[in-house]
């Protein structure tokens, strides 16, 4: 039997609306690695600067306890962190993918997710409200991340947004 071959950690970062729950679980489906989320953590711990450090703490040991690869991380890529990963893991221990759209788009996505998913129940920061104003003061910082593969959602379904990701991610794995 051969071997089953890793993939890094699979990053994918953008604001709320951008498509990063939708494309982690069809990469999560066809992949067969799991998903971790930071705001799973952070719903587990006061929202408090303890809280949100022992947040990110539970994620890196889940994070760990996976070797640091065949998982995939949904963020938005906007905390400190974040560019702590980047920094310290390898090049070929993390492949980001970061989803842009406009915040047009990202509005009228938001506005179309169920009432328990627009931010009532907001876990980013007691800075931003709701996932509004998170996107309205957030957007210009998000496109100066850098990332391994762009993918501008706008126009794209969700199968269209699917597959570029999964592109990059097979040539990485057969590289």
């Amino acid at each position: 039997m051969p071997k089953k071959r890793t993939i890094p950690i699979i990053h994918i970062i953008g604001l709320p609306g951008a498509g990063k729950t939708t494309l982690a679980r069809r990469l999560s489906k066809v992949l067969k690695v799991p998903i971790l989320r930071i705001g799973y953590h952070r719903a587990r711990f006061p929202m408090t600067p303890i809280g949100e450090a022992d947040a990110w703490i539970a994620l890196f040991r889940e994070l760990s306890r996976h070797r640091w690869r065949n998982c995939i991380l949904e963020t938005t890529g906007l905390n400190f962190r974040e560019e702590f990963l980047r920094t310290a893991l390898p090049f070929e221990h993390m492949f980001t993918i970061k989803l842009e759209a406009s915040c047009k788009t990202l509005f009228l996505r938001i506005r179309k997710k169920k009432k328990r998913e627009r931010g009532g129940h907001w876990l980013y920061s007691v800075a931003y409200r709701n996932k509004y104003e998170f996107v309205r003061k957030l957007f210009k910082r998000l496109r100066k991340i850098p990332a391994d593969c762009h993918i501008n959602t706008n126009r794209l379904t969700k199968a269209e947004v699917y597959q570029p990701a999964f592109k990059e991610i097979d040539f990485m794995r057969s590289a």
